[in-house]
């Protein structure tokens, strides 16, 4: 497979872009409640100290004491969370976007390339006997 320096180096900022785009939409609901914040109170506490302190790691000023932010369970409801267990479960689950991106990029490079060599593939005219 014989790809010029230009059209690779376009092939590669596509997929990048392509990939910035899709960890958006994949982190928009933790961007969301990010924005919003979570104020720290007893339905929290309820989770324990432990849980809130690995949030902030997780999650670096998403929780605050500030009395204008809404509590744990109204956030909840208004993202659509069932419980909020389900909430604080979600949040836990959060890993950083880094490497998410890199896997979205790798995935789609590595499918554009492929799709290059199919097109190279086809361009050859085989005989059948």
């Amino acid at each position: 497979m014989d790809i010029d320096k230009k059209t690779l180096r376009a092939i590669k900022k596509e997929c990048r872009e392509m990939a910035r785009e899709m960890t958006r939409e994949h982190y928009k609901l933790y961007d969301d409640i990010w924005w919003d914040r979570i104020k720290i109170d007893s339905a929290l506490y309820d989770h324990g100290k432990e849980t809130i302190r690995e949030i902030n790691q997780r999650m670096p000023n998403l929780l605050t004491h500030d009395p204008n932010i809404s509590p744990l369970d109204i956030v909840s409801e208004r993202y659509g969370f069932e419980s909020t267990s389900d909430l604080v479960d979600f949040l836990l689950a959060y890993t950083p976007r880094g490497p998410v991106e890199e896997r979205f990029y790798e995935q789609l490079l590595a499918e554009h390339m492929g799709d290059e060599t199919s097109a190279k593939q086809t361009e050859v005219d085989e005989v059948p006997f």
